[in-house]
């Protein structure tokens, strides 16, 4: 069986504000936001199987998001 086929549920709670932000977000870029989502996820369990580290991994991705200074 794929891993596409045998995919699990999992629910996240947002406030209503964050939840329509990126629901609009995903939205503009074509994406249903439990896609936009998921893709999300799932770059960060590989980046964790890569590592191994959770806080690492957290740690990488707070990195990312933060703006780039010249």
């Amino acid at each position: 069986m794929s891993k596409t086929a045998n995919r699990q549920p999992l629910t996240v709670r947002l406030d209503p504000e964050s939840k329509k932000l990126f629901s609009e977000e995903a939205e503009k870029c074509g994406l249903e936001p439990g896609v936009a989502a998921r893709q999300i996820l799932e770059l960060y369990v590989q980046r964790l199987r890569e590592s191994g580290d959770y806080i690492q991994t957290l740690a990488d991705f707070s990195h990312a998001m933060k703006p780039k200074t010249v």
